[in-house]
């Protein structure tokens, strides 16, 4: 076990070097002496693990995506739904540094995903996963008469999602239009107009928990 521990621990660390680099100088000129450097390791002890770039990168987005995922499963449940669902798409915007880095990373990655049928696949899966949580979380909304019975989760969850993933570029790659209190504020008016229903329902009302 202990050998099994460290062995996972050593991938997470090289991952996370990884990322680092990639943030730092972009994919395509990151180098397996470039993550060593990050790691303060040999060359030769990353290859110990990966064998080529193409499994140190695609084990580098399971993490990155696994991070995600974690962020996500820490959000604490209660209600209302509303607030629950406005903190998880919150996770997933560039609203520190760690998630800026994570995101700048996400954004150099996916164009592998057209070519690459393992990333286009890792990529797919976490797709699929996030839009059917946030499908469960609105039919769960409808439920508890947050949400208008006449939505389509399903269709509201893709819709949602697109909006979060343009929220992020922009606040990557157009910093002066979308600070950090643009991007969460764009995110809150975007819940205000979602949970307006006329079956009374106060549209003025913002979502209360920032965390």
């Amino acid at each position: 076990m202990p050998r099994t521990a460290d062995h996972d621990e050593r991938r997470r660390q090289v991952a996370e070097a990884l990322l680092r680099a990639i943030a730092r100088k972009g994919l395509a000129k990151t180098t397996f002496a470039d993550v060593a450097d990050e790691l303060g390791a040999s060359v030769g002890l990353v290859q110990r693990y990966f064998r080529s770039k193409d499994d140190l990168l695609r084990f580098g987005v399971e993490h990155l995506y696994k991070r995600g995922e974690e962020r996500i499963a820490e959000v604490e449940r209660t209600l209302p739904v509303r607030d629950l669902l406005f903190r998880v798409a919150r996770t997933l915007l560039p609203l520190d540094e760690e998630r800026q880095r994570e995101l700048t990373v996400w954004l150099e990655f996916l164009p592998a995903t057209v070519h690459d049928p393992e990333m286009a696949e890792l990529h797919r899966s976490a797709a699929h996963e996030l839009i059917e949580g946030l499908a469960e979380g609105l039919a769960a909304a409808q439920r508890h008469g947050e949400l208008s019975a006449g939505l389509d989760p399903r269709a509201e969850a893709l819709a949602l999602a697109a909006f979060v993933d343009g929220l992020t570029i922009h606040r990557l790659a157009t910093a002066d239009l979308f600070d950090d209190a643009t991007a969460e504020r764009s995110l809150r008016q975007y819940f205000t107009r979602l949970f307006s229903d006329p079956e009374g329902l106060d549209p003025t009302q913002p979502p209360t928990e920032e965390n």
